[in-house]
């Protein structure tokens, strides 16, 4: 199976690069960094045998999305997992005239992911990453954009996560998704012990002894990448752990708050 992964140098996307290339699927290292791709497919090649191509996305930047699709193109790709993401402290603009949280989490990754369709092969699979925060924004006050003023960091983000686990339950809905058999759900890795979860605030070092040591591992979040991705079902949220079934809902049901 060829995969793309996105966010492929971050805690997550490390665990599941080494996961997938265990199974001896054939990788494609989403990197916003060149360097960084390289050096973890140096190190994937070391271990496993098999080095990954390495493809330069920048989901902050259309353009770098556009190149990486445009580069991409021609190539069959079995499988995508949207494993990308920011959590911004601070209000960016990005060039594109999107805030950078919405921008990368949402924006971007469904440019990508539509420039990529014709890709992806007939029952392939598209993973998006959400979050349990996604219940946190209001159906009332839903947008896809937020001005400075409105601006928080939790609140953007969860905004992001929202929107994007809209479009995935729409996407698994499109006629012509079913009729190629692609199957489009979503993981909800939970709370991670990653470098997201600093907040650049004084109670980070309180986090890090009482909270952290309570947090799921990146390996952990990455199990469940791996079954979403495997399983033969289309539609749903994989939580972690491990994307039990009684882990599993329906993304039609979860859009409804």
């Amino acid at each position: 199976m060829r995969i793309l992964l996105t966010g492929a140098t971050g805690a997550i996307g490390k665990e599941i690069a080494g996961i997938m290339a265990e199974k001896r699927h054939e990788l494609i290292l989403g990197c916003r960094s060149a360097k960084k791709g390289d050096s973890l497919a140096d190190e994937i090649a070391g271990r496993y045998g098999i080095r990954p191509q390495v493809a330069v996305i920048d989901l902050s930047d259309s353009s770098s999305v556009s190149r990486a699709a445009n580069h991409l193109a021609g190539t069959k790709i079995d499988a995508v997992i949207h494993n990308a993401g920011v959590m911004n402290g601070k209000y960016i603009l990005d060039d594109d005239g999107h805030e950078d949280t919405l921008n990368v989490n949402y924006h971007n990754t469904r440019l990508l992911t539509e420039m990529l369709l014709d890709n992806i092969s007939d029952n392939g699979s598209v993973i998006f990453t959400t979050s349990a925060t996604r219940r946190w924004y209001p159906m009332q006050h839903l947008r896809e954009d937020i001005p400075e003023s409105a601006f928080g960091r939790l609140k953007t983000y969860s905004l992001s996560k929202k929107l994007i686990t809209r479009y995935a339950a729409s996407l698994a809905d499109d006629n012509k998704i079913k009729t190629r058999g692609i199957r489009v759900n979503c993981v909800d890795p939970g709370v991670v012990n990653t470098p997201m979860l600093a907040m650049g605030k004084w109670f980070d070092r309180l986090t890090d002894i009482f909270f952290r040591p309570f947090c799921l591992r990146p390996s952990t979040a990455a199990a469940t990448s791996l079954r979403a991705i495997e399983s033969p079902l289309s539609g749903y949220i994989f939580k972690s752990p491990y994307g039990k079934c009684r882990n599993r809902k329906k993304l039609d049901d979860d859009i409804k708050y």
